[in-house]
């Protein structure tokens, strides 16, 4: 399952041309002129691979100046078994397990399982996670993974979606807020449909920091391209942008996500991205 992920020092989410890639933009017509429906769902037994790329850039400034410049990245890959599908009740049950990892950065920071961990999740259709491992339901690993419109929408519909949660280490309570358009339904999967979902947002703090001239700002957007026949995201790529600490002494943090769940022999994207402020633009053809 494609994930929003996000943390004080590592939002993802959540920039590159893909092979094929085509433009996202209203320009090119929907594959679909009828309202669609976005839920999770899946098929018990089925089983999928998708990897994940995060790249991060974390600056240090002190007295205005710059002392540290370092980067951060980790490519994963994980597995993931659907293990029960309620129809009636829409609630997903699947299990999902690191299988590679080339990097250091810890994969709890994203909410996914470390190498060789298994996490069983229970998600509603409409993404509110009900279980995830023995993990705390004020964690990170509680957001949910995507806005879910709660009706049909047509292209050019907007929604909103707000969480809230606490940071793992500092236990500091944080409150995101997320606004997902649908920029379009393209053909994907062999003919199947695939809605285009952009997504902005940011994360603020529900607590005054310990100092009171310290400030925390943070912003996300990315696009998804969402499966309707597998009920998930196939393909994402998000970014996003921190800053935090005084004027003086701040730290400021770029990173960038992307995923792809392989679909046949091969993955089709083209696993690098350097963080920066730029849109996302482009979906891949998958």
């Amino acid at each position: 399952m494609s994930r929003i992920r996000l943390s004080l020092l590592a939002i993802p989410l959540i920039s590159f041309v893909a092979g094929c890639a085509t433009s996202g933009g209203s320009a090119v017509k929907p594959a679909t002129d009828k309202p669609i429906v976005l839920e999770f769902k899946g098929k018990p037994g089925e089983t999928s691979e998708t990897r994940y790329l995060s790249n991060a850039r974390i600056r240090s400034y002190q007295d205005q100046q710059l002392i540290r410049d370092r980067t951060e990245s980790v490519d994963f890959t994980v597995n993931t078994h659907v293990s029960a599908y309620n129809e009636k009740n829409k609630i997903l049950g699947f299990e999902a397990r690191t299988v590679r990892k080339d990097g250091t950065v810890p994969l709890h920071d994203f909410a996914f399982p470390e190498l060789n961990e298994q996490i069983e999740y229970e998600v509603r259709g409409s993404g509110e996670v009900l279980k995830a491992g023995n993990f705390p339901r004020q964690s990170l690993f509680f957001v949910p993974s995507l806005p879910i419109p709660k009706k049909p929408v047509s292209v050019g519909d907007t929604w909103n979606m707000e969480h809230t949660w606490f940071s793992s280490k500092e236990g500091i309570p944080l409150k995101l807020e997320v606004v997902g358009i649908l920029k379009n339904v393209v053909n994907c999967e062999h003919g199947k449909l695939c809605a285009d979902v952009e997504v902005s947002g940011h994360v603020s703090l529900l607590a005054e920091p310990v100092e009171k001239s310290a400030k925390f700002a943070s912003r996300l957007w990315g696009r998804m391209l969402f499966s309707l026949d597998r009920g998930d995201v196939i393909w994402s790529e998000m970014r996003s942008q921190e800053e935090m600490g005084m004027q003086a002494d701040r730290m400021v943090v770029s990173s960038c996500m992307l995923s792809e769940t392989k679909l046949s022999d091969k993955f089709k994207t083209e696993f690098n991205c350097e963080p920066g402020e730029k849109p996302v633009e482009k979906v891949p053809r998958l």
